[in-house]
């Protein structure tokens, strides 16, 4: 390699960092930073002001003994499992339905997606509204109406329905998203190939089976990681339907972590749960990933 050559390709390795700069300072500000300052605030006992007590490990052991702790990690992997079946299924499902129409596609599209741009707030004091029990609300002066007294009820006082409504609720509100990127993926199939599948006799199912999700199934895999990491840090709709209630039946790692250092000032204890948050949610991730490259590579 030429002194110039060399030098030219210093000169690129140089501008690619320079174009990167930015994101990457972004990144060490709201992640990295944040990321170690939770970490060696774990190891304090701290209430926001006054001396710091280092304490060690002694958070850590808390967490392991908490017993509330211990519900809202179940209750955030069922927040999670659920809503990320739900918002993937849906949303797989609204995309095909928005392929299958020809007229007001626009239209249906705008109509899809309203959800996603309306505030959490918004959507989570609508539905609180509709299933209120006092004052009435929609969905039980609907049941009183169609003569199913026996339907009604406070729900989201109900511990067996809280963390299912809370569930559905947001991905409710997010299902349009993943509706948008399967659209978009669908639409970029090779139209030559599924007329090459019809005319070797293959239905709509064996298309969309044998020749539509594989050749998306990349951009599966990538929604899947976006909502499964996104459903583990849940937090607003739980908080503001239920506020973690009733007892911690709906409560989530997010919301317990925002009561424990905002309301009981322990950022000790609550940095610990920061902690603990983050590398539930990088194990997870690295165990779907790897599930899918094993699976890849068997096929």
């Amino acid at each position: 390699m030429t002194h110039t050559q060399a030098g030219k390709r210093h000169r690129g390795k140089l501008s690619d960092w320079l174009f990167a700069l930015p994101a990457v300072l972004v990144f060490t500000a709201i992640v990295f930073v944040p990321v170690v300052w939770s970490m060696s605030l774990s190891a304090f006992k701290w209430g926001g002001y006054g001396p710091m007590r280092f304490v060690g490990f002694e958070n850590y052991v808390r967490l392991l003994h908490d017993e509330v702790m211990r519900t809202v990690v179940l209750n955030n992997l069922v927040f999670t499992l659920v809503g990320s079946l739900v918002q993937i299924s849906i949303g797989m499902i609204m995309a095909l339905l928005l392929l299958s129409i020809r007229a007001f596609r626009n239209l249906v599209k705008v109509a899809y997606f309203i959800p996603c741009v309306i505030s959490s707030v918004a959507i989570s004091l609508i539905f609180v509204r509709l299933l209120s029990a006092e004052p009435e609300g929609v969905v039980n002066a609907g049941l009183g109406v169609l003569g199913l007294d026996g339907l009604r009820g406070a729900y989201l006082s109900d511990p067996n329905l809280a963390l299912i409504i809370v569930t559905l609720v947001d991905a409710y509100k997010f299902c349009a998203i993943y509706m948008v990127i399967y659209y978009s993926a669908f639409m970029a199939v090779d139209q030559e190939t599924l007329e090459a599948a019809s005319l070797d006799g293959a239905n709509w199912w064996q298309q969309f089976v044998y020749v539509k999700f594989p050749l998306i199934k990349g951009v599966v895999i990538a929604t899947v990681i976006m909502v499964v990491s996104g459903t583990l840090k849940g937090f607003d709709v739980s908080y503001i339907m239920t506020n973690g209630g009733p007892g911690a039946s709906s409560e989530l790692v997010s919301t317990y972590l925002y009561k424990t250092v905002f309301t009981s000032l322990d950022f000790g204890y609550g940095s610990t749960m920061a902690v603990f948050l983050a590398a539930e949610c990088l194990l997870i991730v690295v165990v779907i990933r790897w599930i899918f490259r094993k699976h890849e590579m068997e096929d």
